[in-house]
């Protein structure tokens, strides 16, 4: 975890490219694999395959496969997701899944054109959400249901390393980036859309913290490219803000690659341990030659792993809550 939080410290770009291409791919299939061998913790033999739908849906719309789609629709699609992953997980009844969806998405299309909504599910839900708050829910769970003081000790770490990042910033004086890292983290183009899904996190966590004072609407009236090069890639705040993401992202894999003893993700056959070392192989060379072609596929694939992780979130709070009240119940009471 320190070594994670040092190295986003030094090189938040670079880091961040380097692990999502390297590690980003591995996790997913290795995370899908162990996932699959759990029944994907629903209660329906076949309910993986929705979620898989909701993933195919939202690439169409995230590519714009489909011209003029309306604002919020990868964001209500991944709502809707989020509850249906819910109601998979809790119950087998059908009527109950059918109206508990069917509010859900009535609500949805209520809110799917306010920024709330599209900044919470669209942006942040699968970035900072899925890497750092359900990670640090895991280490929570495992802490109570361990009783282990080391556990909490270490969500702790966890907690603190990101106040660090606020308290401390990088030094920005000395610290350049290359075109190459430039082009590839992406920008804001003149509409205001940015040509990778990792500058729109900095640039919605930018506007959500006030780090900056920039609208959506300044896209329109100004050179966003020239705005993000002084704001996102020189400012002490946006780079301290870079490199959280990058901790954030970097020790979420690191998490799940030093779980073998206790998720066991690798207990499989000798046939799909081959297969996921192929995709991962092509993952990479994908990489190698474009990393954009490389984003372009390991955005479906990470998206759809996330999708899939949806029960075990749900459940992972609902144990939470569980534990927290048998721990208070059981306390001893003042006579």
């Amino acid at each position: 975890m320190v070594l994670s939080a040092g190295l986003a410290f030094m090189y938040p770009f670079e880091l961040f490219l380097m692990v999502y291409a390297v590690l980003g791919p591995l996790h997913y299939v290795t995370e899908i694999s162990w996932l699959h061998n759990k029944g994907y913790y629903t209660k329906g033999k076949y309910d993986y395959l929705f979620l898989l739908a909701f993933g195919v849906v939202i690439a169409v719309f995230y590519y714009e496969l489909i011209p003029n789609a309306p604002k919020g629709t990868v964001a209500f699609f991944t709502y809707l997701a989020l509850v249906a992953a819910l109601f998979f997980a809790i119950t087998k009844r059908i009527i109950t899944r059918f109206v508990g969806i069917s509010l859900a998405a009535v609500v949805g299309l209520l809110l799917a054109n306010s920024d709330s909504f599209h900044i919470g599910f669209g942006i942040f839900l699968p970035t900072l959400i899925h890497v750092y708050v359900f990670t640090g829910l895991f280490i929570l769970a495992g802490a109570i249901r361990g009783k282990s003081l080391s556990g909490f000790l270490s969500l702790l770490v966890f907690v603190g390393i990101a106040g660090v990042f606020v308290l401390f910033h990088p030094a920005h004086a000395t610290y350049h980036v290359s075109d190459y890292v430039r082009q590839n983290y992406g920008y804001l183009k003149d509409n205001g859309r940015p040509t990778s899904p990792f500058v729109g996190v900095n640039f919605y966590s930018s506007k959500f913290f006030h780090l900056f004072n920039f609208s959506q609407s300044d896209a329109k009236t100004i050179n966003m490219i020239g705005l993000v090069n002084d704001f996102l890639y020189k400012n002490p705040s946006a780079l301290a803000l870079m490199s959280f993401i990058s901790f954030a992202y970097t020790y979420h894999y690191f998490n799940w690659f030093s779980k073998t003893s206790i998720i066991r993700w690798h207990e499989i056959s000798r046939n799909r341990f081959i297969a996921l070392l192929l995709i991962w192989g092509a993952s990479l060379a994908l990489y190698a030659s474009s990393y954009s072609l490389g984003l372009a596929w390991l955005f479906f694939l990470s998206f759809v792993h996330e999708l899939f992780e949806f029960p075990l979130n749900h459940l992972t709070i609902i144990n939470i809550s569980k534990d927290f009240r048998k721990m208070f119940s059981s306390a001893p009471r003042a006579v």
